[in-house]
């Protein structure tokens, strides 16, 4: 079958959940699954979403497909990139508390986080009375709102960050090859399937090895009960602050630290912060044990 390789890899993925050290009940289990569902939605996409002759950007993370650190009060969206091509971005500023730009080389893994080229928020581009903008990445990136893609360069990231869910609206964002203006990418047939979903298979589970050891790479280690220091995000992102910590065995819920409130949430994920005030948030996002 074409879809085989999913589908054991999707098998695969239910026994890593389930045998998770820290699961100590049927409703972390049953969190497990749901984060799990989320994880097989955005593996499929991404999946797809690898077309660097012909980008576009998918949202990789989000209310209802966590990934284990997100900042629960941020949209992300990234489109892969080939390091010696040029691409244009456009869009419309909206009225969310941030917007910002990082250039990836290569992806988080079980082993590795990668390496952030560059990173620069909404302050650093201009930006049209309008709200519109316009935005080239490539290998020169020279000029007015032009900037390099180094080498390696492989995926823009953007966040598009909330503070009043009721109040703020979203942007737009396209992106696209300059050279491929106007073409159309090839269709796909039989193999290129078989080999998506054999990508999104190994997607799946490398998205769910890599975040099950993110807490001993950045914070089991530290007392029980207290948070590491606010420190900037990888690439040097200024409004970007990330704070963590791990909780006793059988006790309450590791805590996400959003501004200055703290509540619990699942064991699965852990959040990113930044300094601003509280957020507020639909009751449909589900965040965590105080989402309001």
């Amino acid at each position: 079958m074409l879809t085989q390789p999913f589908s054991e890899a999707v098998a695969e993925a239910e026994k890593l959940i389930a045998s998770a050290p820290f699961v100590a009940s049927e409703q972390d289990l049953a969190e497990g699954y749901d984060y799990l569902a989320g994880s097989i939605q955005a593996s499929l996409r991404l999946a797809w979403a690898y077309q660097r002759d012909f980008p576009y950007f998918v949202m990789s993370t989000g209310p209802y497909t966590k990934l284990g650190l997100d900042n629960p009060d941020t949209l992300y969206f990234h489109a892969y990139l080939r390091d010696d091509a040029e691409y244009v971005v456009t869009g419309r500023r909206g009225s969310t508390a941030d917007l910002s730009f990082q250039v990836l080389k290569g992806d988080y893994s079980p082993v590795e986080v990668p390496d952030s080229l560059s990173a620069f928020d909404d302050r650093a581009i201009e930006v049209g009375r309008d709200g519109r903008f316009e935005l080239r990445f490539g290998p020169s990136g020279s000029g007015p709102n032009s900037f390099r893609l180094g080498a390696g360069s492989s995926m823009l990231l953007v966040r598009e960050v909330y503070s009043d869910w009721d109040a703020e609206r979203r942007g737009t964002i396209g992106i696209r090859r300059q050279d491929r203006a106007g073409c159309a990418p090839p269709a796909a047939g039989p193999e290129v399937m078989a080999k998506r979903y054999g990508v999104a298979g190994k997607i799946l589970l490398s998205r769910l090895r890599t975040f099950l050891a993110f807490p001993e790479w950045f914070y089991l280690k530290e007392p029980v009960n207290t948070m590491t220091p606010p420190r900037p995000t990888p690439g040097g992102l200024a409004t970007q602050f990330s704070s963590a910590g791990p909780r006793p065995a059988g006790t309450w819920r590791p805590t996400r630290a959003s501004s200055s409130a703290a509540c619990g949430t699942s064991r699965w994920t852990t959040s990113t912060t930044r300094p601003a005030s509280p957020p507020t948030r639909p009751a449909s996002t589900r965040t965590g044990g105080c989402a309001s």
